[in-house]
């Protein structure tokens, strides 16, 4: 249903159900003011009829042709009106008055049925004479229906007339909103420039704001997307070249000299299956996480990642825990990527034979594991440090392999951010480097 209908269709019921409770009120009301008012006429006009009588000075023993003289009364259908004696005779009566004896009937207003219809009977006794005024109920009922009908047909000219102009001012109202339809059905997919509708209603601005919030993202990812794409290219373009190249030499040459280009080709082979792994896993970085791959210890993740690395590796990696291991939102095999990464650029960029220092520190009452990996290379210059995370980006110097693929902390950096973690990365006391990443505890 749309904004359109949901809102005449509430209007209306609304109305329809806090009128009709209005109405319902504003009837009963009118019925009993008008039976009051209609009562009252009948009172009035008895005493009305009594006043002629007393200025006539006619005594109640005349004869009834100088009551006709005296008091001429007439009725029209359904009102009547008759005086007698109170002795019982007849004196005057107007023509549509039924037959029925009125002789006994109580002083005041009473309801009796006569000739098959309902009458409502005011009796007054005063100066030796009983006046008797009446009306038909159904009269009556004709009078109070009349009313109500033309009470109700102003609101239900209202009430529909509401409902089309709440119809048409919604439609005026949801105008920037296909405005709004319009430019996005248009945009073409590779178009990211702000979104603009003049004269939008406060409502809808924040909504704008956050398309536009959201264009501007996606403008940075794609180029983002772009440049990665560009360099990643660049980095599969390398290996490749290096492989063709030996492959050739090996099919111009024999002996030594074909075993050392196989041996060159397969280190660019080696290199490439590298660099597609770091992408495959700064792809995964950015997936959906899959079911069971949770992380109830943080110290079982990182002897996990330092359990891929060879037994001489192994060697050189002193692991420090303090404080209570606890798990955390990262996925395993995610925080198994960030440490190894750490501890793989650690291994590259230290001295042979050098300590590599992990540890983990626990503060449950700021819900956080400081995670730190510090290692004796070289360390970074400040023109490295604001390239460092950079995609294929990679600090040549005291790098001990040649077969990096500069992604490596671009993932960790990606991972750690995704689940509210960070990454830092400071100059080591004595020389070296201290990679630090904060993970967020369950």
């Amino acid at each position: 249903m749309s904004l359109r209908w949901r809102a005449v269709l509430i209007t209306g019921v609304s109305l329809v159900v806090l009128w009709g409770i209005a109405a319902a009120w504003m009837m009963q009301g009118v019925h009993a003011n008008l039976e009051r008012t209609l009562d009252s006429r009948l009172a009035m006009s008895a005493r009305m009829v009594s006043g002629l009588l007393e200025s006539a000075a006619l005594a109640p023993n005349s004869s009834p042709a100088n009551f006709s003289e005296a008091v001429r009364i007439s009725g029209d259908e359904g009102i009547a009106c008759e005086v007698r004696a109170l002795r019982g005779r007849v004196l005057a009566r107007t023509g549509s008055t039924p037959s029925s004896n009125f002789e006994n009937l109580p002083t005041g207003y009473s309801t009796r049925e006569m000739q098959g219809s309902q009458w409502r009977v005011y009796v007054l006794r005063d100066n030796g004479y009983q006046i008797t005024t009446t009306d038909r109920i159904d009269e009556r009922n004709i009078l109070i229906n009349e009313l109500l009908r033309a009470a109700g047909v102003p609101f239900f000219v209202a009430f529909f007339g509401g409902l089309g102009a709440l119809w048409v001012g919604i439609g005026r109202g949801l105008t920037p909103l296909k405005v709004l339809r319009t430019q996005l059905r248009n945009k073409k997919t590779n178009d990211t420039t702000p979104i603009a509708v003049e004269h939008s209603p406060s409502e809808l601005r924040p909504v704008l704001d956050a398309m536009n919030g959201l264009l501007g993202r996606l403008a940075q990812a794609l180029a983002s997307q772009r440049a990665f794409t560009d360099a990643a290219a660049h980095e599969l373009r390398t290996p490749l070249t290096v492989i063709d190249t030996h492959l050739q030499l090996v099919r111009l040459s024999e002996g030594e000299e074909a075993q050392a280009s196989l041996a060159s080709a397969e280190q660019g082979v080696h290199r490439l299956r590298r660099t597609l792994e770091q992408m495959m896993a700064l792809a995964h970085t950015e997936a959906a996480i899959s079911q069971g791959d949770g992380c109830p210890s943080i110290v079982a993740a990182v002897n996990g990642a330092l359990e891929r690395f060879g037994e001489e590796e192994r060697s050189r990696v002193t692991l420090m825990v303090e404080g209570d291991d606890s798990g955390t939102p990262i996925p395993k095999s995610m925080l198994e990527t960030a440490i190894r990464n750490l501890v793989d650029n650690a291994i590259r960029y230290s001295p042979a034979g050098s300590d590599i220092e992990v540890s983990a520190s626990f503060n449950r009452a700021a819900q956080r594991c400081l995670l730190s990996v510090a290692d004796c290379g070289p360390g970074l210059s400040q023109k490295q440090a604001s390239q460092i995370g950079t995609r294929f980006w990679r600090g040549d110097q005291g790098r001990q392999s040649k077969d990096g693929a500069g992604l490596g902390i671009s993932i960790v950096r990606a991972i750690a951010e995704r689940f509210g973690g960070s990454l830092s990365l400071t100059p080591r006391k004595g020389g070296g480097l201290v990679a630090e990443i904060m993970i967020p505890l369950n």
